[in-house]
């Protein structure tokens, strides 16, 4: 067999590890040192982490990046805090940092990557995103708050409430890791109390936004994701903040849902529904936010309108 080729196991260890193996794992698979100097001689493979191994022509993505920090970490090093955040796509988390953790007394220093040390880190609290060994949902939430601030925590936590994922197996994670001095994990405990005590969760981070600027003692209390139904009993649509007692709705339009034909068209019909039923509806766009004392002044002189019509 020409130097230049590898088997088919090998291919698929490879193709699995966005281009990369560790020596342990190549020599497993059959490929020894020898045979690898002789790859990394013809240009087929490059070791760019010490006891990393690389397919040249692999596409070098930030999913590359973490594989190769992970794998050079000897099976102790896992994805965690914003990284972890960014692979499990959570609200609010890029895919630009590379950062892991390994446990105690493992060390480990990478270029470019955050390293934190960890006493624990239980098979439990483990799982893989496109290969890569990350920490789960539950443990990057309570670890995200030792490195941003809650707000961004909350947001994080906002969006795994809208994927339905279970605020009990996140408080048990919490409390089953929370130590005396722990940030993370008490800013998470903080955040799991205020939401339980509010069990509709926000439809995205936008309408927190928006909510922020409608604090008002003009202004009756504010109803999150409320549901209107017309006099048969069908849904007429639902409000991402509401005002009940006024029947006026507020929508937080963002680009993201409400732009394009469809959108707009879905858009339309519902509010002529809502309209059918006696609401009125405010569209609030991101630069509104930007301008909260205007914002607020709208909407409190639209509830002054609504009250004389509804009185």
């Amino acid at each position: 067999m020409p130097s230049s080729h590898l088997s088919p196991d090998l291919s698929a260890v490879f193709a699995a590890q966005h281009g990369l193996i560790t020596r342990e794992q190549a020599a497993r698979h059959g490929l020894t040192r020898r045979m690898a100097t002789r790859r990394m001689a013809v240009g087929v493979l490059d070791e760019p982490i010490p006891g990393v191994l690389r397919l040249v022509g692999a596409p070098g993505t930030w999913e590359q990046h973490v594989m190769g920090v992970t794998l050079s970490g000897g099976g102790r090093a896992v994805a965690s805090h914003r990284c972890a955040a960014a692979l499990h796509a959570m609200d609010g988390f890029g895919r630009s940092m590379v950062e892991v953790s390994v446990t105690r007394p493992w060390r480990l220093r990478r270029a470019g990557s955050i390293v934190h040390q960890t006493q624990t880190l239980a098979q439990q609290d483990v799982t893989t995103v496109a290969g890569i060994p990350v920490t789960g949902v539950a443990r990057t939430l309570a670890d995200l708050g030792s490195v941003v601030e809650p707000s961004l925590v909350e947001r994080a936590l906002d969006d795994v409430r809208r994927r339905g994922i279970s605020l009990r197996w996140v408080q048990a994670t919490a409390e089953r890791l929370h130590r005396p001095g722990q940030a993370g994990t008490g800013v998470l405990l903080d955040l799991l109390e205020a939401a339980w005590a509010e069990p509709t969760v926000r439809g995205s981070w936008f309408e927190r936004l928006v909510e922020a600027c409608l604090h008002s003692p003009e202004l009756p209390p504010l109803v999150r994701q409320h549901r209107v139904f017309d006099g048969r009993g069908r849904l007429a649509g639902i409000l991402d903040l509401a005002f009940l007692s006024l029947r006026l709705g507020v929508e937080a339009h963002s680009r993201q849902f409400h732009f394009g034909r469809l959108p707009e068209q879905a858009d339309e019909d519902r509010d002529h529904r809502l309209a059918r039923c006696g609401w009125e509806v405010l569209y609030v766009g991101w630069q509104a936010t930007k301008r909260p004392a205007d914002l607020l002044a709208l909407v409190v002189e639209t509830a002054r309108h609504r009250r004389s019509l509804v009185a």
